[in-house]
């Protein structure tokens, strides 16, 4: 009885302040906003030199004109720290001015027509039923000139009319993008891209995002090279490379898998998914821990088409049962239920665990021996089809030999595993379980030291028992026992916290009854969010503030707590641009989601539609009218269609400041290229899935031979006629190539005035005389006997995706027109067969 009473006076409690609410917000709105721009007023009077920036260059206390005084202490509530200039470059007010709208920030570019081009192109081979059969794109690569490379298609009256009408909305879209760039587009935006490119050309500074938060981090280049330099020093973790392994561990890779497949172990759709093609080398990046003594970097490794990348999520998969721990926390809600689940834990004090470079530090041979015991010794139910054996060659090649770029050298992680790697996160999960499994649960089990543990990744949130009489333990005692466990890993904790303790994004105080929480903030967190005047979809702005609501609703315990925190909110987009009453309403909606919910009904939807993806690059209305007039094509068309627009943003300022190394040309894949003859300066482009050393090697093959039959028929027409002729020969073989080196020309020019011995000239393979070059390039050189220029090759377009691939080549050869190609197209344009204008939306 008790319960049902308490469960009553909750739900009107929570009537009541949802009915008063929105009066009571917006006379708080009111005195909020009054009380801000005094606030706003005295800061622009006041401190407007400094606002926003922390400077840590020069020790010089005199602020020069445009420039910003340094200030390394500066923790004014009134000031949110939004750039931590930690070089030794000056910035000027207008730099500054630009970094405070954070690396998110977008500004209105010229638009790229031939992309917007080869999207519709692919909206509409993938929408209109001309898409019959799966093509074999490697095999295509290898062998452009097959014969089903050249079908083409007859159009029925219907998709003639849809190419028509997405050639006509495609149209409009240009020339209205044209007139909204030309009215929008002023000098003061012209003025901030000219500072980004500077800062950008700078190479004396990084330019970055902080570790946690947003912001803007400057720092001098020879202290993050330095830094990061330190941490790949750790022998035990990483090894220096000779140069680039990719092409060979990919061809190592993907002859294991093939050999996996063939005994039946894996599917086709599975080794088709997991075989690497056009790999690249994984690239290692450091973020700054601005809230940390001498700013340390995190590393993390950008694994996005690495040869393991797949493979990596392949064995996550095969993984994920085993990686469940009942001390293992999803979510924030998973935490607040756990904490209503124990009020009456919460008499005892808590503290916060944080396993130290948890990471870098997992021993991943003592992990892969747990992960083959769990799978293959204890629960049937559990065990994979592949063989133990081939299970652990996998994983080996998923962590163990993981190699990364930086700073131009090569390394492979020889033990633990970097954050951004397919496998780190459930390596992380697998490895604390085991290790929760054999020392937190003993200790649980007894119940006399420790009470509670909940973990997420490697943050601990623990409630044990500090009374010495009752066989309890203290803080400094608990934290060496955690200590003594395992050698890999190492707990830290904050000095001096007790109650309240951060854990996640929540703030938890204990009390007599209960436990009380509201959102936590680290000290480093800034009231910077999507800016309102970034050119951006309103979406996205809506869903920023949706989530601050969200998790304020779901975390702050009482409404005096919740009430503070929608303060907060609106203070936080207010110092964003947003309009109060755009914030305000989203704040109603999720109170009337949240304590009125709609009835649920059982009734399951089922629906057949098919989804289709395109990407609009995002220019203000323009662009939400042309998502709207594709959506409605697409579906009277096929009403079973469902068009998905995303709005792709084109010049976000991150843009300008990359981190990464920047990969050559010869190891970039997914490529439209274009080379050209040393002769007689005709073009050839040509488009390759894998890397573009793998394809060029076989054009210079292809070409090398077709010089060789064409000396040597050369060769012997003149013998018969008694003349000595300029001849070019090859001599040998084509080597394979690592991706670092330079595609070789192994040519020898022979001057015809020197004498040569008549054996070494004719003595020719019998079948040579029966080559015929298969490519382009080969036909050509061996028309002419001109020499290709395979050093210096020109990559116009990058894609992911094979059949968008070949629309970009295609429209790259009707625009360029290349002499050297065979055909006019890889494959056929159906709304804008004629190709595209060369210019640009100005």
């Amino acid at each position: 009885m008790d319960g049902i009473v308490k469960e009553l006076e909750s739900k009107e409690g929570m009537a009541k302040y949802h009915t008063h609410c929105k009066k009571f917000d917006t006379l708080i709105n009111f005195q909020y906003m009054q009380h801000e721009q005094r606030v706003n007023g005295r800061r622009l009077l006041n401190d407007r030199p400094m606002n926003h920036v922390i400077n840590n260059n020069n020790n010089n206390t005199t602020a020069q004109p445009n420039q910003v005084i340094n200030n390394n202490n500066d923790n004014s509530a009134d000031q949110p720290k939004l750039v931590w200039n930690l070089s030794n470059h000056r910035l000027t007010e207008d730099e500054r001015h630009l970094l405070e709208n954070g690396l998110s920030y977008n500004r209105l570019r010229v638009i790229d027509r031939s992309e917007v081009i080869s999207n519709i192109e692919l909206l509409f081979y993938q929408s209109s039923g001309i898409k019959r059969e799966i093509i074999d794109f490697q095999k295509w690569d290898q062998d452009p000139d097959s014969g089903f490379s050249k079908e083409t298609r007859t159009l029925e009256p219907r998709q003639l009319s849809l190419a028509a009408d997405l050639k006509s909305a495609t149209t409009k879209f240009f020339n209205e993008a044209q007139g909204s760039i030309k009215r929008n587009k002023n000098a003061n935006q012209l003025h901030e891209d000219e500072l980004l490119l500077n800062l950008s050309e700078d190479a004396s500074i990084v330019i970055t995002k902080p570790d946690k938060g947003r912001g803007v981090v400057i720092m001098n280049h020879n202290d993050y090279i330095r830094k990061m330099v330190e941490i790949l020093r750790n022998r035990s973790k990483f090894k220096l490379l000779d140069g680039d392994p990719t092409g060979t561990r990919e061809t190592k890779l993907t002859k294991l898998l093939r050999q996996i497949k063939e005994e039946g172990y894996l599917t086709e759709q599975e080794y088709r998914y997991v075989k690497p093609v056009g790999s690249i080398p994984a690239r290692l990046y450091g973020l700054p821990k601005v809230h940390k003594a001498n700013v340390p970097l995190r590393p993390i490794v950008s694994c996005i088409q690495s040869y393991n990348y797949r493979l990596g999520k392949f064995l996550a998969e095969i993984i994920k049962p085993i990686r469940n721990s009942p001390y293992s926390l999803k979510n924030t809600d998973g935490f607040i239920k756990f904490l209503k689940e124990n009020s009456s834990l919460s008499i005892h004090k808590m503290i916060s665990f944080d396993v130290e470079s948890l990471f870098t530090n997992i021993p991943v041979k003592r992990t892969i021996n747990v992960i083959c015991t769990k799978l293959y010794r204890t629960d049937p139910i559990l065990k994979p089809l592949i063989p133990e054996r081939y299970l652990r060659e996998l994983l080996k090649y998923a962590t163990e030999l993981t190699h990364f770029l930086f700073n131009g050298k090569y390394y492979d992680q020889s033990d633990g595993v970097s954050m951004g790697t397919s496998l780190a996160a459930i390596f992380a999960e697998v490895f604390m379980a085991n290790f929760e499994e054999q020392y937190i649960s003993p200790l649980l089990i007894n119940g006399s030291k420790l009470l509670a543990w909940r973990r997420y990744v490697d943050d601990t949130f623990v409630i044990y028992n500090d009374d010495i009489n009752k066989n309890g333990v203290s803080k400094g005692d608990l934290h060496l026992i955690l200590n003594e466990f395992d050698r890999c890993i190492k707990f830290t904790v904050e000095p001096g916290v007790d109650n309240p303790i951060p854990f996640l994004d929540v703030l938890v105080k204990r009390n007599n009854t209960s436990f009380e929480t509201t959102v936590y903030r680290k000290p480093t967190t800034t009231k910077l969010m999507l800016k309102w005047d970034s050119l951006i979809p309103t979406s996205y702005k809506r869903s920023s503030v949706y989530a601050l609501v969200n998790r304020a609703i779901r975390i702050c315990s009482t409404f005096e707590l919740l009430h503070n925190e929608f303060i907060y909110i609106r203070s936080m987009a207010d110092f964003n641009g947003y309009p109060s009453n755009f914030v305000q309403n989203i704040i109603n909606k999720q109170l009337d989601k949240f304590y009125q919910p709609k009835p649920t009904t059982d009734l399951i939807q089922l629906t057949t539609n098919t989804y289709r993806y395109i990407q609009i690059p995002f220019i203000g209305t323009p662009s939400y009218k042309y998502g709207k007039r594709l959506k409605s094509l697409i579906t009277q068309y096929n009403p079973s269609t469902d068009v998905r627009v995303i709005y792709k943003t084109t010049n976000e300022t991150r843009q300008y400041f990359p981190t990464k190394d920047k990969l050559k040309p010869s190891q970039k894949s997914g490529v439209v290229y274009q080379i050209s003859c040393r002769g007689c300066n005709d073009t050839y482009i040509g488009k390759t899935i894998r890397q573009t050393f793998r394809r060029c090697n076989e054009h210079e093959a292809d070409v090398f031979r077709g010089l060789n039959v064409s000396t040597a028929i050369s060769s012997t027409s003149h013998q018969k006629n008694g003349s000595q002729p300029h001849l070019n020969i090859y001599n040998g073989r084509v080597a394979k190539k690592s991706s670092t080196k330079k595609l070789r020309t192994n040519i020898k020019t022979i001057d015809p005035h020197k004498k040569h011995k008549p054996q070494q000239q004719h003595q020719i393979p019998t079948n040579l005389f029966d080559y015929k070059p298969k490519s382009a390039l080969g036909k050509h050189a061996y028309r002419t006997r001109h020499l290709i220029n395979f050093t210096d090759i020109n990559i116009l377009k990058q894609d992911t995706i094979p059949y968008r691939l070949l629309i970009k080549e295609s429209i790259q050869i009707r625009s360029k027109q290349p002499k050297l190609n065979g055909t006019d197209t890889s494959v056929p344009l159906y709304v804008f067969p004629e190709g595209h204008s060369s210019q640009s939306v100005n």
